[in-house]
């Protein structure tokens, strides 16, 4: 009786796990790519309309596009300067 128990569970389990692979990963995995392709497209937007800004420039216009970073102060000093001295044999 117990074998027959075992079997069938594992008979329940196989077709679960055909039935998840079958119809609900493939519509989760079109939901993904269908927003990722969104993204895609929003990005793709933005970049055709700064350069389509930058062509609408009058030529000679002067434009700083400037992104601030870190202030010196945060750098790294690169180490310690230690002075030595050359002994010749």
């Amino acid at each position: 009786m117990a074998l027959l128990r075992i079997i069938l569970i594992l008979f329940i389990i196989f077709y679960v796990v055909r039935l998840v692979t079958r119809y609900i990963l493939p519509g989760l995995f079109y939901n993904y790519m269908d927003d990722k392709v969104k993204e895609f497209n929003r990005m793709q937007a933005k970049q055709r309309q700064k350069e389509q800004e930058k062509a609408r420039q009058r030529e000679g216009e002067i434009t700083i596009d400037y992104k601030p970073g870190k202030s010196g102060k945060d750098k790294p000093s690169g180490g310690e300067y230690v002075d030595y001295i050359e002994i010749k044999d």
